[in-house]
């Protein structure tokens, strides 16, 4: 009967979530972007799409334990999200299945069972002495409005209030606030973000965002959660109308663990080194490997990643080229590299002239190889689609992917060369191809060689359709030109962009992304000044008049 009576009152509000919200009219959108036409910059205000955001399972799981302490990851029961642009937040794709809607009512429902276990915990009062219905009053008037993140209307309150009710009667008075807890976790006003900024004057085609679309804005983007207790304040008094106001809460959040889980989320969906988990290797090749290696590379990019934005100089030139890494003793042992002597991951100065910044960490050797061989074909492609944003069409449908095998005495090198004189195919070889080949120092699982078969390596690469066209020898060099790159440095602030506002660029966002990039060249490619910028353009502050996408 309880569960029957919930179903009733969410049955409705979630309905019209079911597979719609976020879709453009007419359908899906493509995830292609459409191609930025330049604009007179800082003339009108152009801000972009503005779609509704539905929260993803990393920022559910944030939520529910920021919102009642929940840390047992209920979210990894939803299934994986479907990426667009390499990313999972895309709202075009964060849709609602009545298979998803069940997997929230289940999860409301233990969270709600756990947040009550004990209610001293969630209350705000004492049913005792504040009385039963009084004090499931000031509960649902200060837990809702956390949970929705803005203030609470008078008919949500009362709607609520009637849950409680129910189970009360039904029940007892932990009943009634389970019930409160589970309705309100399945409402849209929880699980999407709805914003429709404030009231526009006569004849105004676009408008800035409340005060607490802002702060869920500032919160969803540099944590992956929702407001603190400091950004609510901030919302409620105003104090978030402001570009410089909205920056200085940035700088604040940015100095927490949350930001670092977050920016560490976006790097993570960037390079995609989670793929690491299912990577499987020859074993007749390579003995040594096993997924627990795999899970202590993972570990050393993460650690990597996150030292060079929050402990080191924190730029994309520093990304791209620090020659160290993060190790233990077992990984450093697999690489054959003098390193700690225990269990806990430290930092090791690596031979400059082996290893230089992100590309060269093992989880990206490793998850863009065969599992018998090196592929420059993927590596190229990596560094194409990654670090240039470029997007590399489908092979012909009538050609035959066929990897060549390795045979005795031959390299890599050989292997390929027939993607060049294979005309269906050499166009789009040439431009990953010739990268990739400035990987062949390392092996299929990241480790560092001088040979192949007994054969001197070749790692001679070139690039071309860039703006730092030319020859190179090995990993190294490559990644000294892309650190060189301003095509590379837009694409990173572009990924940025992307994973920040949940979906793709527009021509709209052409202002946009012009003081992204030029916030990350004036700032030297410093990232962190990139992510307070991402909380200052247009298409962060403003949405289009009347509610419209």
């Amino acid at each position: 009967m309880r569960r029957a009576l919930i179903l009733v009152l969410c049955g409705a509000s979630l309905a019209a979530c079911v597979g719609e919200l976020g879709d453009a009219p007419g359908g899906p959108p493509s995830t292609e972007p459409p191609p930025i036409t330049p604009q007179a910059c800082g003339v009108v205000v152009q801000p972009g799409a503005a779609p509704i955001r539905r929260m993803n399972r990393f920022e559910y799981d944030n939520t529910v334990r920021d919102l009642l302490g929940d840390t047992t990851h209920p979210a990894a029961d939803f299934g994986a999200e479907e990426e667009a642009l390499g990313f999972n937040n895309n709202a075009a794709n964060l849709t609602t299945s009545s298979a998803l809607a069940e997997k929230y009512l289940l999860a409301a429902e233990g969270i709600a069972e756990r947040a009550t276990a004990t209610m001293a915990s969630v209350l705000p009062c004492d049913p005792v002495t504040a009385g039963e219905d009084a004090c499931a009053q000031q509960f649902i008037a200060s837990f809702a409005k956390r949970a929705f993140r803005r203030p609470v209307e008078k008919d949500e309150a009362d709607l609520l209030f009637g849950v409680y009710q129910a189970g009360r009667a039904d029940a007892d008075f932990r009943t009634g606030v389970e019930m409160v807890i589970e309705v309100a976790l399945q409402s849209p006003a929880f699980l999407y973000r709805v914003e429709f900024g404030l009231a526009p004057a006569s004849g105004e085609q676009v408008v800035r965002l409340d005060g607490w679309e802002t702060a869920s804005r500032l919160s969803y983007f540099l944590w992956g959660s929702m407001p603190d207790a400091e950004l609510f304040a901030a919302a409620e008094a105003g104090e978030l109308a402001t570009r410089e106001q909205v920056a200085a809460q940035a700088r604040r959040m940015l100095a927490t663990p949350q930001a670092r889980e977050a920016t560490g989320d976006f790097h993570q969906q960037w390079l995609h080194y989670d793929r690491i988990a299912s990577v499987g290797k020859d074993a007749a090749l390579f003995p040594a490997w096993s997924p627990a290696v795999g899970q202590l590379m993972r570990a050393e990019t993460s650690a990597f990643l996150d030292h060079v934005v929050f402990e080191d100089e924190g730029t994309l030139h520093a990304l791209l080229t620090a020659p160290y890494s993060f190790m233990n003793k077992d990984l450093a042992a697999f690489y054959g590299i003098a390193g700690p002597a225990g269990d806990a991951f430290e930092r090791v100065d690596l031979d400059p002239t082996q290893r230089a910044g992100i590309l060269t960490t093992g989880t990206l050797l490793t998850i863009n190889a065969h599992s018998n061989q090196t592929s420059p074909v993927h590596r190229g492609k990596l560094v194409r689609e990654r670090f240039f944003c470029a997007t590399m069409p489908p092979p012909p449908k009538d050609v035959k992917i066929v990897v060549p095998e390795p045979t005795p005495g031959s390299t890599a090198r050989q292997r390929f060369a027939e993607h060049s004189s294979n005309a269906a195919c050499s166009g789009c070889h040439a431009l990953m191809d010739g990268i990739g080949f400035g990987f062949e120092n390392y092996d299929a699982v990241g480790r560092y060689r001088a040979q192949e078969d007994g054969k001197d390596i070749d790692a001679t690469g070139s690039i071309a359709k860039s703006d730092v066209n030319g020859d190179f020898d090995g990993a190294v060099e490559l990644s000294k030109k892309l650190a060189e790159s301003h095509q590379v440095e837009s694409c990173y602030a572009t990924q940025w962009f992307r994973y920040a506002y949940g979906r793709g660029e527009s021509a709209d966002d052409a202002c946009s992304l012009t003081a992204l990039g030029d916030t990350l060249a004036r700032s030297g490619g410093d990232i962190k000044e990139l992510i307070v910028a991402l909380t200052q353009t247009d298409a962060f502050l403003y949405r289009k008049a009347g509610g419209a996408p």
